[in-house]
C-alpha cells in the first residue's frame, strides 16, 4: 500500500513505512509458505494414496497369476479377503483376460451405502474422483496378459488430513500476523532482523523438508517477536508430528503387503507353503535340472481315511489332523526339502539329489509307515494313512505338467494296490513292432 506524499515535503516516515511493508511482507510469506505446505501436502497425500494402491494391486496381482491361470475363484477370493485389514479399501475385482469375473471384494460400507466408482475390466491406471481412487493392474506372465485386478479405496482419510491442516494453518496465519501488528508498529526497526532469520528457517524448512528446525529468537528479543517464534515452531511441531505419523502409517502398510505376501505363499490351516510356492519351487528345481545342476523326486500324497475323520469328528479335527499329518513330514525331512499342502488331503514334497528309484521307493516307504501311525485327537485314530505316489526329474520328465501327471499316476496306483504304501512311477512299455515276415 503506497504512503500518501507529505505536504511538506518530508520523506516518509520509516518507522510506519516499515510497518506497513512489514505487515504486507509477513501475510505474504505466510500466504506463500501455507499454499505451499498444503501443495505439498495435497501432492504427498495423493502419492502415498496411488503408491499405497499399486503397491498393493501388485502384490495381489503378483500373487494371482497362479489364481488366474487355472480359473482358481476361491485362491483368488482368499486374496482379496484379506484387503479387509486395510479400512481404506472400499472394493476390489480380479477380472480375467476375457473381462468376466473371478473374484470379488466389497467392504461393509459399500455393501450398505454403494461404490464411489463402478469397476470396469478395461480400466488403465489410476482413476480419481472426489469420492475414491481406483487403480488397475495388468496382471501378467511372461509377457501374456491373464486378466486385470482393479481396487478402490476412499480419500475420507485425505480429506480429513487436509482440512485439519488447512484449519490449523489458517489459525497459525491469524496468530501470527496478530502478533506482528504490534511488532512492527512499536519495533519497527528491530523486527527486521527476526523476521529475516524467521524468512529464513522458512526456506529451510521448505527446501529441506526438515520440520525439526526450530525458529530461535535472542535473549533480548521482544515479546512480539518471541510471540511469532512460538507460533512458527508450534506449527512446525504439528508438520512434525504429521511428518512421523505419516512414516509410521506407511510402515504399517509395509508389514500389512508382508502379510499379504505370506498369505499368499502359505497354507492357512497347516502353515506350509501351499500349491502356488509348490508351483513356484518345482520350476526353480526343475530350471537348475535343465542347466545341468542336481536332479530330484516329486512326492505326491493323498491320505486314506481322511473324510471318515471330518465326517465323524468334524472339521476342527480334521484340521488338526492335517497339522499333524504336516509335522511328521516336517520332521522326517531336511531343512532344504520342500513340503506343501495343494488342497484338501494332498500333500506334495519336492526333494533334490535322490539319486534313484530305489532310493526314492525307501524315502517314500519311510514316509508312508510314519503316517500310518496313530494320531492324537479327540479320540485316537488308527484308520488313517497315505498313498504315495513318486516319479523323478529328469528321469521321468523335465516340465512341470509331465511330472505333476506322473506322479499322480503312480499315486494312484498306490491306491489301486490296497493304499498305505508307495509307487515309484513306471512308464509303459513300448509296443513291439512285428517285423516283415515274421
Amino acid at each position: 500500500m503506497a504512503t500518501p506524499p507529505d505536504p511538506t515535503g518530508r520523506a516518509p516516515d520509516i518507522g510506519a513505512l516499515i510497518s506497513r511493508l512489514g505487515l504486507a511482507l509477513t501475510a505474504l510469506l505466510l500466504s506463500v509458505f501455507m499454499l505451499l505446505s498444503m501443495g505439498h501436502e495435497v501432492s504427498q497425500l495423493r502419492a502415498s494414496v496411488q503408491g499405497h494402491l499399486e503397491t498393493l494391486a501388485g502384490v495381489i496381482a503378483r500373487n494371482s497369476e497362479a489364481a488366474l491361470m487355472f480359473e482358481n475363484a476361491d485362491e483368488a477370493g482368499e486374496l482379496l479377503a484379506a484387503l479387509q485389514s486395510s479400512p481404506s479399501i472400499e472394493q476390489a475385482v480380479l477380472y480375467r483376460a476375457d473381462g468376466r469375473v473371478l473374484a470379488r471384494f466389497q467392504s461393509d460400507e459399500v455393501g450398505r451405502a454403494g461404490a464411489c466408482q463402478a469397476l470396469r475390466p478395461d480400466g488403465q491406471g489410476l482413476s480419481l474422483r472426489w469420492c475414491g481412487a481406483v487403480v488397475y493392474q495388468p496382471v501378467e506372465r511372461h509377457g501374456e496378459r491373464l486378466g486385470v485386478l482393479a481396487i478402490e479405496a476412499n480419500l475420507r482419510d485425505v480429506y480429513r488430513a487436509l482440512l485439519g491442516m488447512l484449519g490449523y494453518s489458517l489459525l497459525a496465519a491469524a496468530a501470527v500476523i496478530a502478533a506482528s501488528v504490534p511488532l512492527w508498529r512499536r519495533l519497527a526497526r528491530r523486527i527486521a532482523g527476526p523476521i529475516d532469520a524467521l524468512v529464513d528457517v522458512t526456506r529451510q524448512v521448505r527446501e529441506h523438508e526438515d520440520y525439526s528446525r526450530r525458529f530461535e529468537t535472542g535473549a533480548r528479543s521482544n515479546a512480539e517477536v518471541q510471540d511469532l517464534a512460538a507460533a512458527f515452531n508450534r506449527m512446525l511441531e504439528q508438520l512434525q508430528l504429521r511428518d512421523a505419523r505419516l512414516h509410521e502409517e506407511l510402515g504399517q502398510r509395509r508389514r500389512a503387503e508382508r502379510r499379504l505376501n505370506d498369505l499368499a505363499y502359505q497354507d492357512a490351516v497347516t502353515g506350509l507353503g501351499n500349491r502356488h510356492h509348490f508351483m513356484e519351487q518345482i520350476d526353480r528345481s526343475l530350471a537348475r535340472a535343465r542347466e545341468g545342476g542336481p536332479g530330484g523326486a516329486v512326492f505326491y500324497l493323498d491320505l486314506d481315511g481322511f473324510k471318515q475323520v471330518n465326517d465323524q469328528l468334524g472339521h476342527d479335527q480334521g484340521d488338526a489332523l492335517l497339522r499333524q499329518v504336516g509335522q511328521r513330514l516336517r520332521g522326517a525331512l531336511r531343512a532344504s526339502d520342500t513340503l506343501c499342502r495343494l488342497g484338501g488331503d494332498e500333500f506334495a514334497l519336492i526333494l533334490d539329489q535322490v539319486a534313484d528309484t530305489d532310493a526314492a521307493q525307501a524315502i517314500a516307504d519311510k514316509l508312508v509307515a510314519e503316517l500310518a501311525e496313530p494320531y492324537a485327537l479327540a479320540v485316537p485314530v488308527r484308520h488313517v494313512s497315505a498313498s504315495m505316489g513318486v516319479c523323478l526329474f529328469p528321469a521321468h520328465g523335465l516340465d512341470r505338467e509331465t511330472l505333476l501327471r506322473h506322479a499322480d499316476a503312480a499315486m494312484y496306483a498306490a491306491k489301486r494296490a490296497g493304499k498305505r504304501c508307495a509307487r515309484v512311477f513306471e512308464a509303459p512299455p513300448e509296443p513291439a513292432v512285428a517285423l516283415p515276415g515274421g
